[in-house]
């Protein structure tokens, strides 16, 4: 094999790999740390207390590639008023004011996480105070619509039962594990999305190094057989 490398092509292709292959190695590191993050077993805590009527919020939810919304109430402990959802609808529209039985009503108790709220950033839609619609899962922005007694007792952080009412696309209704009752805090992206990434860099890295090397054979600076003498 005869080898004649161009020599800046050379170290901008090496430079290249290296930044391609970190990527890859990163997005990997970080979707074993969410796979061992989700084997955990959360420190769980106990919420108790009376549902505050007229707290219903619904919010915009993404989790493990499913889309949604929740169902937030407000429940009274006693001494602070904790947002946690009840229920979680898997439609892309909003959902409609609970009625009904389905409505969450009386006492409320149940084990789970407490977690601190999801900020806002550029691409989240605007919310929709009037209607109770939120895209951002803040309980500060929840607190601004009720009374100002209730309002200064709101928890900021936001109560993730163990297990929660999941209604399907289809109206079946069925109680499964709370997708955010966990201990990874960056719910919006799965761990499979980062193993999803690790794999597009590392293509990327092989892309580049096969373009490399066809370059390299098409300008006959790489030839794999000795030319014989004709």
């Amino acid at each position: 094999m005869r080898f004649r490398p161009f020599p800046v092509m050379t170290v901008l292709t090496l430079v290249c790999l290296g930044i391609l292959i970190w990527l890859g190695n990163w997005q990997y590191g970080r979707f074993l740390q969410k796979m061992a993050l989700d084997k955990q077993e959360p420190d769980w805590a106990v919420l108790d207390g009376q549902v505050v009527p007229d707290t219903e919020m619904r919010v915009y939810f993404y989790a493990d590639g499913q889309a949604g919304w929740m169902r937030f109430v407000g429940v009274d402990t006693g001494d602070r008023i904790v947002f946690t959802p009840v229920e979680l609808v898997e439609q892309i529209d909003p959902v409609a004011p609970c009625e009904g039985e389905a409505c969450a009503s009386g006492r409320l108790s149940a084990r789970g996480v407490f977690k601190p709220p999801f900020r806002r950033n550029a691409f989240t839609a605007p919310d929709d105070p009037d209607q109770r619609i939120f895209y951002a899962l803040d309980p500060a922005d929840f607190a601004k619509l009720l009374p100002a007694d209730q309002a200064a007792r709101v928890e900021e952080q936001v109560f993730e039962p163990e297990d929660i009412r999941i209604v399907a696309e289809d109206g079946s209704t069925s109680v499964a594990p709370n997708p955010y009752a966990r201990m990874r805090l960056d719910d919006a992206l799965p761990p499979q999305r980062h193993f999803g990434y690790a794999l597009t860099w590392w293509g990327l890295a092989m892309a580049l190094l096969g373009v490399y090397l066809a370059y390299h054979h098409q300008k006959g600076r790489l030839r794999f057989r000795k030319e014989r003498d004709s």
